[in-house]
């Protein structure tokens, strides 16, 4: 029996890079998992990626950044698998969204109103969103898991993408505040930070340079850039009974990398 069987989980921007790892992981352990991403195309491509392997998913579109969509991504938990245990706020926009959304990663500076206002959205509005409507889901069912993804850069400081950074140090601070606040009706909550990961998000923009990424695998102590997949393996210990007295922490998942000099 897998460590998640018969748990629901919903990964928001689950339909690639860390998300999608964390899906697979987690239905390989026997949860049910519930896709969310903006696209159809993407949600559709995962949840056929999980039942190919044999596991359970259901697809449900949505912005998080929208309340009405939030609350229907919600429902579709509710309604297809009868309720929810963990909650993973994995979605957010970073060095990929210039490409994308046409959001800028600059320094407050350089930053736009417009881009600091639809960084936040996503970025921290997503993950307010996401726990107003769906921790009452988890006291439900006798409590669960909220896990938020942040990253180092909310722990420690850089020359751009100051909005990002923000958003993330935010993500951090709540968790802690949900963690205190609903531990005593059984909700668990942490965050995640990961380093530099080789995904869509930063693959274009930071490590495509060969001279670059080589560069940023010398500067981690562990000596090369970390995957989906490493995250993946941190997110299923903080969602599992085996970090059941774990709450309202941040791990690093990078290497080592922030704690160089």
């Amino acid at each position: 029996m897998g460590q998640l069987q018969g748990k629901v989980a919903l990964i928001t921007g689950s339909g690639r890079g860390q998300g999608l790892a964390a899906a697979r992981r987690f239905a390989a352990e026997g949860a049910r998992i519930v896709i969310n991403d903006i696209d159809t195309q993407s949600v559709n491509a995962a949840v056929e990626t999980i039942r190919a392997a044999g596991g359970e998913a259901t697809g449900a579109v949505g912005d998080v950044s929208k309340a009405a969509d939030v609350q229907q991504v919600l429902a579709v938990a509710k309604e297809k698998c009868g309720g929810l245990d963990i909650l993973y706020n994995n979605a957010g926009i970073g060095y990929s969204a210039t490409k994308r959304f046409g959001v800028a990663m600059s320094d407050i500076l350089h930053c736009t109103e417009e881009d600091w206002r639809r960084i936040l959205d996503i970025n921290i509005g997503g993950v307010f969103l996401f726990c107003k409507y769906g921790i009452p889901m988890l006291i439900e069912r006798g409590g669960g898991v909220v896990l938020n993804t942040a990253s180092i850069a909310a722990l420690r400081g850089g020359t751009d993408a100051h909005a990002y950074t923000a958003t993330k140090g935010a993500v951090v601070a709540l968790t802690r505040a949900i963690a205190v606040t609903y531990g005593p009706k059984g909700v668990r909550a942490n965050t995640i930070c990961p380093g530099v990961i080789d995904t869509e998000m930063i693959h274009e923009t930071l490590i495509a340079r060969d001279d670059i990424r080589t560069m940023l695998a010398q500067r981690t102590p562990l000596q090369r850039i970390g995957t989906a997949e490493d995250i993946a393996e941190v997110a299923l210990f903080l969602v599992s009974d085996a970090s059941r007295f774990v709450t309202g922490e941040e791990f690093a998942v990078d290497g080592g990398l922030i704690q160089r000099v």
